[in-house]
């Protein structure tokens, strides 16, 4: 009896959590390009936006990069927004020859300092693939060789393809 308590508890705390996981809306932003200019979450919603918080320094974010650039490049024509988002604000003057030396050509956005506490970061990169309502269809902290194979499949179901 006590087990059957345990897994109705279970399954109906899983009924409740999943509409409110589902329906989480990305916290809204208007934040600055490397030129100056201001940019919302609006403005960058595609069919689907990958959000990706980062810094230029960070070796994880250095290793998944040039996976989610190849993601950028292959699925921006199929609806695919992508934007990255600086969150060490003293890592800005660093930002465009980063960018250069790389070859990126992903969009970038300066955070502010309040943008860790905003989004609840607790490491670098964190990714978010977002509808094109900006509800939150997947969330995933840090960055592990492979990652980029699930991050694909994701932005392939919510690309329709």
């Amino acid at each position: 009896m006590r087990r059957l308590r345990l897994v109705l508890s279970v399954v109906l705390l899983a009924s409740i959590a999943a509409p409110a996981a589902a329906a989480e809306k990305f916290k809204p932003f208007k934040l600055r390009t490397l030129d100056g200019a201001e940019r919302t979450l609006g403005d960058l919603l595609g069919r689907a936006t990958l959000v990706v918080f980062f810094f230029p320094t960070c070796p994880y974010c250095n290793a998944s990069f040039p996976e989610i650039q190849k993601l950028h490049d292959a699925y921006r024509d199929e609806g695919l927004s992508t934007v990255w988002i600086n969150v060490v604000p003293d890592e800005e003057p660093l930002i465009e020859a980063w960018r250069t030396r790389h070859g990126y050509t992903v969009p970038v956005l300066l955070g502010r300092r309040s943008v860790q506490n905003d989004y609840k970061l607790v490491m670098t990169p964190t990714h978010y693939l977002l509808d094109s309502n900006g509800r939150v269809l997947l969330r995933h902290a840090g960055y592990t060789s492979g990652d980029e194979r699930t991050l694909e499949q994701h932005i392939r179901i919510a690309l329709g393809l």
